[in-house]
């Protein structure tokens, strides 16, 4: 899965750290693809958490002040994506590494980010024009 221009949010920032998240997604999965999931996985899953709470943070705050009309939708869906998260972490704590699971992760996460970003996140463009339009009246 690739960024495209359909993403943008009109937040530099925001639109940044997806493509961050993109990245991370893609090197993961060749790690996978290159028998390197076992070696990696861990810090992926605690690298992948923590970069995804900051940016939720800053996105919704980005959202509460913009008065986006799906602050509470997309807070609410970024507490469910941490959940996920959360529970890959304790499969594996429990578990150890497992390949069909770490392969589901980036199937789930690289699904989870297109649709997020394509029907939640991209509300953020409408709200920066509409804030830039007002300004230059």
């Amino acid at each position: 899965m690739r960024w495209s221009e359909e993403y943008a949010t009109g937040v530099a920032r925001v639109d940044e750290d997806h493509k961050m998240i993109f990245r991370m997604a893609a090197d993961y999965r060749a790690a996978l693809d290159a028998g390197q999931g076992r070696a990696v996985y861990p810090d992926f899953l605690d690298s992948l958490f923590l970069y995804c709470r900051g940016h939720f943070g800053f996105e919704e705050q980005c959202m509460s002040e913009l008065r986006c009309p799906v602050a509470r939708k997309n807070k609410d869906a970024h507490a469910d994506f941490l959940e996920v998260l959360s529970e890959f972490k304790e499969r594996y704590a429990a578990n150890g590494y497992d390949e069909i699971v770490a392969r589901s992760l980036t199937d789930n996460m690289e699904e989870w980010l297109a649709n997020h970003i394509c029907n939640v996140d991209i509300h953020l463009k409408r709200c920066v024009q509409r804030r830039a339009a007002d300004n230059d009246s």
